[in-house]
């Protein structure tokens, strides 16, 4: 199986309740490893809550809100690991960070969600392209709605 083409998908939004598995953990906290993607009614921000660690969560958002055309070109090794398919939906999520200068994400270290399994890695990108802390725009709730 070659490099996919990933694309930022809201798919999951009917399944936030389930568990997601993170078999690598997720970087710098590798035993938070079962975690549910909660919304927030009326935020485009969502909370990646651990299972494992009591009271560790992650604010993420839907990556297009910063980066419109945001498609990151996912390797072999990040498809095997969350065991994308053809035709398998894909959610991509950014972590998302409040900076003194205003809230931000990483366009750079995605999580890659297999909707269908509910499996989930977080990977680095080689592209340097992709900014670790990208600003999230002000207009980023009616981006959300529109789509």
């Amino acid at each position: 199986m070659r490099g996919s083409n990933a694309m930022t998908a809201d798919a999951a939004h009917d399944n936030d309740s389930g568990e997601l598995l993170f078999e690598e953990g997720i970087i710098g906290v590798p035993r938070a490893r079962r975690f549910v993607l909660m919304e927030r009614p009326g935020s485009p921000v969502r909370v990646l809550r651990s299972l494992d660690i009591e009271g560790f969560a992650l604010p993420v958002v839907d990556p297009a809100l910063v980066d419109p055309e945001y498609r990151p070109r996912l390797g072999e090794r990040i498809l095997e690991a969350v065991k994308l398919d053809a035709g398998c939906p894909v959610l991509l999520l950014a972590v998302a960070a409040l900076e003194p200068a205003g809230p931000t994400v990483n366009l750079r270290a995605p999580l890659v969600i297999n909707v269908r399994d509910r499996i989930a890695t977080q990977v680095i990108l080689d592209d340097r392209n992709y900014p670790l802390r990208a600003p999230l725009r002000e207009d980023a709730e009616s981006v959300r709605s529109a789509g």
